[in-house]
């Protein structure tokens, strides 16, 4: 690549510098990001609230896709703090990569998740104490019946497990407080 496929000379304002044409410049080539950032649930590129370049270099970064941090996690820590930890009960894919759960650009689902809970909480968690198969939405049990709780008709594990990141609490390892 030129210097002149983003930057544009002779002009008074250079599309990649300006953080309002900045994302129309980067976009042009990066037309996956650019869909993706028309999703229902996305960070506030569109709003001018975030750039590219917040979380990209793009003269080449230290980590993948020219992030400037190390990881992709580093990265995301450098806004969303609170969920860093350090935890005594600890997610394990949070340590791992935040990508294993959300997609960075936008996503379809809530909180830029891979998958609708819970199905997304299903690819990995099957235990004893709750139901053990994977949800289909269909055959939900009416409120009344034995096994008609709010939480089993809600079909979301986060109506219980709020702290998927981590918690501290002394309620353990159910990450439930």
């Amino acid at each position: 690549m030129a210097c002149v496929d983003c930057h544009r000379v002779h002009q008074k304002q250079d599309p990649a510098l300006d953080p309002f044409a900045q994302t129309a410049a980067c976009t042009s080539c990066h037309q996956a990001q650019h869909a993706e950032f028309h999703r229902p649930f996305a960070h506030p590129v569109h709003d001018g609230q975030l750039q590219c370049s917040d979380c990209h270099n793009p003269h080449g970064g230290a980590g993948p896709s020219d992030l400037y941090s190390m990881t992709v996690n580093d990265s995301c820590y450098s806004c969303h703090a609170e969920k860093r930890g350090p935890f005594l009960w600890e997610h394990q894919p949070v340590r791992e990569d935040c990508t294993l759960c959300h997609q960075p650009h936008g996503s379809v689902h809530r909180d830029l998740l891979t998958q609708r809970t819970p199905f997304l909480c299903q690819q990995c968690h099957m235990s004893q104490f709750h139901p053990s198969t994977a949800l289909s939405g269909t055959g939900l049990p009416g409120i009344g019946t034995p096994s008609g709780s709010q939480s089993l008709l809600g079909r979301d594990c986060m109506n219980c497990h709020v702290q998927v990141h981590g918690s501290n609490h002394p309620a353990g390892v159910g990450q439930t407080r």
